[in-house]
């Protein structure tokens, strides 16, 4: 297994207005919204912008901002609006098999070039009441060297809201994914052949329903990841069955407008990971999480934006001898804008995922980062991230560390034509796998 951070290249992406009447947030061109997450940030309650306690758009980030003559429209296409895209690139990785380099030992490092074509499109209804829409990504991956890498991914996803009064508005989705696992996962494995196939289906429900400064929101998902075999470089392979689980989230929050400004937010979680088959070692990783959080989202006339939260967690395993991992919950995500051509930007985070292949039930990961964004031209953007986190496995005694930092640039030619290009490097401190990578892309973004 080994152990990396998600991408730490801030890919800039155009972000549309909100429409009139409970409308969810407009599509990006980000294929994140498919593959990772919730579509919706959550459903939203229609309200004129001089009565809304809780707008947070005063303020728009440097790689956020529509420029006409560089950024597309959507294509109204009947009752929807269409923005599809077409994504064709090159990346190059200093170390594809993410191992660390010991010549006494003949381990090397793997230097490797791929090509990555995209195609993807999102939909929505433009009606004053009521939406829905779809999202669709297709993705392949084609190694120059090791076709072994070689993968075609895609996903889909269904979406919807209904707006039940002036002050209520219930919204979901349903999706499916086939995917490739990256040999950086938690539960990955630099050792196979190739990456882990797996596929995930999903659902999600929530609702919002505000009345003058309190809102209170209602959330639901669950989800199923089901593993397919791993093959390894000595042509054994080993079934992947024990990786199956069911999660299942239900939340709910409250959240009261001080003012225009701020507001506080109190709000509980439940998590519930339920896995097919025991391991190995007959354990069972059946986990049941509990998670209160409390804090405050904020848009202030000092140019700064944001939302932090922080609270106590507690994930018990069904297993008497497994440890419960408890402790502090934390969220954190703030925007200064000092000016209207630079956006810094802050994060930190503290949660508890599934550990994947490992004989434990649950990982703790705490991650802090911090990013920049500066529109130097109209149509050129600089991006520049750092990120830290660190993933403790208290059931097996074990702690990974990792470091990364990219830098980015997006030039928008025109409407039609977008490049991309940037570096990535990472560092990983494990006694288990250790190893450190760069990478470069450059990426051509096509809107038709």
């Amino acid at each position: 297994m080994n152990y990396r951070v998600t991408a730490l290249i801030a890919i800039p992406c155009m972000m549309g207005c909100v429409t009139a009447n409970a409308q969810v947030a407009s599509i990006t061109y980000d294929e994140n919204r498919v593959f990772y997450g919730s579509y919706y940030q959550n459903a939203d309650v229609a309200n004129d912008a001089a009565d809304d306690f809780f707008l947070r758009d005063r303020y728009i980030a440097a790689d956020a901002r529509w420029h006409r003559g560089y950024d597309a429209d959507p294509v109204r296409l009947g009752p929807f609006e269409v923005s599809p895209v077409l994504e064709v690139g090159l990346s190059n990785t200093s170390n594809l098999f993410l191992v660390e380099s010991q010549p006494l030992l003949g381990i090397h490092e793997n230097s490797e070039t791929h090509s990555r074509i995209v195609g993807q499109a999102s939909a929505q209804t433009t009606a004053s009441r009521h939406m829905f829409g779809f999202d669709a990504i297709v993705e392949n991956e084609v190694y120059f060297d090791t076709t072994s890498e070689d993968a075609t991914q895609y996903g889909v996803r269904g979406f919807g809201q209904l707006d039940l009064g002036s002050s209520f508005a219930v919204a979901g989705s349903v999706s499916y994914q086939d995917r490739r696992e990256d040999r950086t996962n938690i539960g990955g494995n630099i050792s196979a052949a190739e990456r882990l196939s797996f596929e995930k289906t999903g659902a999600e429900i929530n609702s919002a329903y505000e009345f003058n400064r309190l809102r209170l929101r209602l959330r639901g998902s669950t989800a199923t990841y089901d593993y397919g075999n791993v093959a390894f470089t000595d042509g054994t392979s080993v079934n992947q069955d024990v990786r199956d689980f069911d999660e299942n989230r239900i939340a709910a929050s409250a959240e009261y407008a001080m003012s225009k400004d701020w507001s506080i937010i109190g709000e509980v979680e439940q998590v519930e990971r339920s896995y097919d088959l025991l391991t190995g070692n007959n354990i069972n990783r059946d986990t049941t999480g509990n998670i209160i959080r409390v804090g405050t989202s904020f848009e202030l006339p000092s140019n700064v934006r944001g939302e932090v939260s922080a609270g106590y967690l507690s994930f018990e395993p069904d297993a008497p001898n497994l440890p419960t991992e408890d402790g502090l919950a934390l969220y954190a995500d703030v925007q200064w804008f000092p000016t209207e051509l630079t956006t810094f930007s802050v994060s930190a985070g503290r949660d508890v995922a599934d550990p994947g292949g490992v004989e434990a039930p649950s990982v703790v990961v705490t991650q802090y980062g911090a990013g920049v964004a500066h529109e130097l031209l109209r149509n050129v953007v600089l991006t520049g991230d750092v990120l830290f986190e660190e993933r403790d496995f208290s059931a097996i005694g074990r702690t990974d560390e990792q470091t990364g930092y990219g830098v980015g640039a997006t030039w928008k030619v025109n409407r039609n034509m977008h490049l991309l290009g940037g570096y990535q490097y990472t560092d990983t401190e494990s006694d288990f796998e250790p190893f450190d990578e760069s990478r470069v892309f450059i990426t051509l973004r096509l809107f038709p």
